[in-house]
């Protein structure tokens, strides 16, 4: 794959991008805390996430089904680009402004809402079958790499200045946009029919669901789902609060600065990216009852050794184990959910994790900053583990819960439609079609369910784990 190919010209603007978020992010969340405190970031950062409720719910999903996905992507990071560079130009004059910074949060969190769901499409406009395959497996790839080395290097162009970190950003953008216009659809397949280019719903978003689907009262009262939704509520009130907020006000407390903050940003990588290459480790852990009880208990206990960690290495593997666990504890508590219900409920099941988690993440920002500002960030991380503890108590008290085995792995071949190349497309077990822009990829070696339903991932025969 050459740099001046299509698809190198692709694999360019996505790292690129994907740099360039983790900068603004650092950045971002750094300056809040500067100018405004605990409570205050942990504000900003919630509601920056409340624009992934309308992306989730597929009301953006109509944008990337209106517009060519290279071109949708292309304006998305020239907003960004913007963003980056107006703030720059505000704190390089007048200093940090909270208002200002709230603004950038919100809009930041609206474009990564409307291009989001384009993300995944781009592969299919420029490529055959085959190079789709090869760059969805490279763009797993490099979001991997990002992950764990953009966070550290968001931390050290921070030394350089907020400003000059955010022009470097903004630069970055402009360059993933300019890479992103350059790219053209390919005239037409090998039957002759032109690529989709952005007509009709965007890959992996649920459709609407059948008729015989029973009501959300009927889905929870099913044996075991009410118990493995109130985990999965219990673990995203503690997880992206401790991740997102906890980090940051740990580093700023124990005097790590933002180089610091930015290694436990990368360690939270690191954590999930070990999650989605121990597929083996995963696949016994999904559907398990111990293993959901296991995998809270320690990542309870990682939050607490964080929490009063005496120094940054020990706060790194600490942060490490945390986002291993916490990943592991989404994918039993998922696999509980999607495996036991019968086929026609797993629709609405899937509907209820989907706003459980979307509304419970930005609330996690909230407490966590409010503790921190009553108490201190160690009291606030400390609170996330009781909720990890919390989650692993219900999973105990629940026979039906407590008592699930994960399914037996599949003899057959991957289930999933014939000749489908998504269907096992991954890199190091992870599935590559339709992975997320800016989120953990989930594991593709997990089982095909009974039901042979579509997952979290849009991908058929598959559970998804969330990741951290």
């Amino acid at each position: 794959m050459s740099a001046s190919s299509p698809a190198g010209r692709w694999s360019s603007a996505t790292l690129a991008s994907l740099l360039g978020v983790q900068v603004f992010q650092v950045v971002l969340a750094w300056s809040v805390l500067t100018v405004a405190g605990p409570l205050a970031t942990a504000v900003v950062l919630a509601l920056g996430t409340l624009p992934r409720i309308a992306m989730m719910s597929g009301l953006t999903a109509g944008l990337a089904g209106r517009f060519a996905a290279h071109r949708l992507l292309a304006v998305g990071e020239l907003g960004r680009a913007a963003l980056a560079l107006a703030a720059a130009g505000v704190l390089a004059v007048s200093g940090l402004d909270f208002t200002g910074l709230l603004l950038a949060s919100l809009l930041f969190g609206l474009v990564e809402a409307i291009t989001e769901p384009a993300a995944g499409s781009v592969p299919a406009l420029i490529a055959d079958a085959a190079g789709r395959q090869r760059m969805e497996a490279l763009r797993t790839t490099l979001f991997r790499v990002t992950v764990v080395g953009g966070g550290p290097l968001a931390g050290l162009g921070a030394l350089l200045g907020l400003s000059t970190a955010l022009i470097v950003g903004g630069l970055v953008f402009l360059v993933s946009a300019a890479l992103f216009l350059s790219l053209r659809p390919r005239p037409s397949d090998a039957d002759g029919t032109a690529p989709a280019a952005g007509h009709g719903p965007a890959a992996g978003m649920p459709g609407p669901p059948g008729a015989d689907a029973p009501k959300a009262g009927e889905a929870l009262a099913l044996p075991g789902v009410r118990a493995a939704l109130i985990c999965t509520v219990l673990i995203e009130l503690g997880c992206p609060g401790a991740f997102g907020v906890g980090t940051l006000l740990l580093a700023d407390d124990r005097g790590w600065g933002a180089v610091g903050f930015g290694v436990l940003v990368g360690a939270v990588g690191l954590g999930t990216v070990l999650a989605a290459l121990a597929p083996r480790f995963a696949r016994r852990l999904r559907g398990s009852g111990s293993g959901l009880i296991l995998a809270c208990v320690l990542t309870a206990a990682a939050m607490a050794g964080l929490a009063f960690s005496p120094n940054l290495p020990l706060a790194a593997v600490l942060t490490v184990v945390m986002a291993l666990a916490a990943a592991a504890a989404s994918a039993a508590t998922l696999g509980v959910l999607f495996s036991g219900p019968r086929p026609e409920a797993l629709g609405m099941v899937m509907g209820v994790v989907m706003a459980a988690g979307a509304l419970a993440a930005p609330l996690s920002y909230v407490l966590v900053g409010l503790v921190a500002r009553l108490a201190n960030p160690r009291a606030a991380v400390a609170a996330c583990a009781v909720a990890l503890l919390a989650a692993a108590l219900v999973a105990l008290s629940d026979r039906t819960l407590r008592t699930a085995t994960a399914p037996e792995p599949p003899t057959g071949p991957q289930a999933g439609p014939p000749g489908d190349p998504a269907a096992d497309a991954s890199v190091d077990g992870a599935p590559v079609a339709g992975a997320p822009h800016a989120g953990p990829p989930a594991d593709a070696d997990a089982p095909a369910d009974a039901t042979g339903e579509p997952s979290a991932d849009g991908q058929p025969g598959h559970l998804s784990a969330k990741g951290a």
